[in-house]
């Protein structure tokens, strides 16, 4: 998530930050933690937001769950569908809600290759 003042070794990025990276054509996956994120519905707020300051075609899911040190708003990749949904219900449409679950890394790692 976006945070005016991330500490050190903290998962959050600043807005300029994450806009740096975005310039770059890089992706930046949204970290799942229960303590930030309750529910998959705040989780789909959240990358809203951060679509809204980069733009959507950067924002992805953060998949490394096995880092977090607390709960994940879910508890395995079989709710994906779940936060799909969570997705389309804030506003997102069908071909953005692919780039998020997986779209843009694909283009970003294709871009890695070429």
């Amino acid at each position: 998530s976006l945070s005016a003042n991330p500490r050190p070794r903290s998962r959050q990025i600043s807005a300029e930050h994450a806009k740096v990276i975005a310039r770059t054509g890089g992706v930046i996956g949204v970290w799942p933690p229960g303590f930030v994120y309750p529910t998959l519905q705040a989780m789909a707020v959240g990358m809203a937001r951060l679509a809204e300051t980069i733009g959507v075609d950067h924002v992805g899911i953060g998949s490394d769950q096995r880092g977090l040190t607390g709960p994940s708003v879910f508890d395995s990749y079989t709710q994906l569908p779940d936060l799909v949904r969570a997705l389309l219900a804030t506003g997102f449409n069908a071909a953005e809600v692919g780039k998020i679950v997986g779209g843009n890394y694909l283009r970003a790692f294709a871009q890695t290759l070429a």
